[in-house]
């Protein structure tokens, strides 16, 4: 057998710790380059820290200060228009006017709020422009007088009161609203709830005998059945996400105003409205059916449901006392259920928003 001589050993190499690749010497040349690439080092990153153009921390602007944290944000302390750039509000919540919140949509689509009270209503528009990548909001409440002020005109005759205010996306004209039905554990039929979206996208009213204004508006609705999903909208009756499906129905509403009668969701795609919710609260509330009499405190649920599906196809509330007896009024009070059928402005704000069928 043949003997291979052992292969020669090799030195190891020692490793050059804190050390130049290039200079290895300790002498007080070799110390020289070393210490003029440390103070070098230190300039650049004192440069750096000092935000100076060119360097990394100039490139992220940090966010302003009212964009701060994760919490719901106040509308009253936001700019009116806001450069996602600046400050992505997407997932975030923004509480406006009378403490309606709503959830900025993470899909680029735009939301809009509005609540009916006992006292007044409010209103929440959270509006992506995606041309821009900026968002807009604007909210507003208004409050119903009590009594009629002095100099103030008394309301307007419903049959001819022409007024009415459009929001600024609806569903495209010749649209069946499809909707389902929640309980919320109130063991209530939809009847009720169905009969006040079919007194809106039908048009029924008093002033005519034959108790229904013509043309129709062109867009209708349709019934799809019960859901054990409820509305998407929180307890505190804030528009949570939406799930495409349009729920209308009950909700325990306990953390919200305790003079919440109603609250409705849209969410919509640039002009187009993509998904409605609407909620009626429970939480507190004693409701009447229009049937025999109403009960002492107790609210038509026909004439919620009338108004919130104004809502639903675009409207928005009337202003002004004079507007009082107009179903998009910003009031509805105990045992009235006048606002279950149009007046003149709520079927004159469809014609305008859908033409006629």
């Amino acid at each position: 057998m043949d003997d291979f001589p052992p292969a020669p050993r090799r030195r190891r190499a020692m490793p050059t710790i804190g050390r130049s690749a290039e200079r290895t010497g300790t002498g007080p040349a070799a110390r020289r380059p070393r210490a003029a690439l440390v103070a070098a080092a230190l300039s650049a990153a004192a440069v750096a820290a000092a935000g100076l153009p060119g360097t990394a921390s100039a490139t992220a602007d940090a966010a302003p200060p009212w964009c701060a944290g994760k919490g719901p944000l106040a509308a009253r302390m936001l700019p009116t228009t806001i450069d996602i750039a600046e400050c992505d509000l997407r997932g975030r919540v923004v509480t406006g006017a009378g403490g309606l919140s709503a959830t900025v949509p993470r899909d680029g689509t735009s939301v809009a709020a509005h609540w009916l009270r006992t006292d007044g209503a409010a209103e929440l528009r959270i509006q992506f422009d995606d041309r821009t990548n900026r968002i807009v909001i604007r909210t507003g409440g208004m409050r119903a007088p009590q009594g009629r002020p002095r100099g103030a005109r008394a309301p307007q005759d419903a049959c001819t009161d022409g007024r009415y205010r459009t929001q600024p996306s609806k569903w495209p004209k010749g649209t069946t609203v499809q909707w389902r039905y929640h309980t919320g554990g109130t063991g209530r039929a939809s009847t009720t709830v169905a009969r006040g979206v079919s007194n809106a996208v039908d048009a029924h009213t008093d002033c005519r005998s034959d108790g229904q204004f013509n043309p129709l508006p062109n867009v209708s609705a349709r019934y799809l059945g019960a859901s054990a999903q409820p509305p998407n909208l929180t307890s505190a009756a804030a528009c949570g996400r939406r799930d495409g499906v349009n729920t209308f129905g009950w909700l325990a509403m306990a953390a919200a105003e305790g003079n919440v009668l109603a609250a409705t969701c849209s969410w919509s795609s640039g002009p187009t409205t993509v998904e409605t919710d609407m909620a009626l609260q429970t939480q507190g509330r004693r409701w009447w059916t229009g049937a025999g009499s109403c009960p002492q405190g107790a609210f038509s649920t026909t004439a919620v449901a009338t108004h919130e599906t104004g809502h639903v196809l675009g409207l928005s509330h009337v202003s002004g006392a004079g507007g009082s007896n107009l179903t998009m009024a910003p009031r509805l009070g105990p045992c009235d259920n006048g606002p279950s059928t149009l007046g003149k402005g709520d079927y004159d704000g469809l014609i305008a928003l859908y033409g006629a069928r």
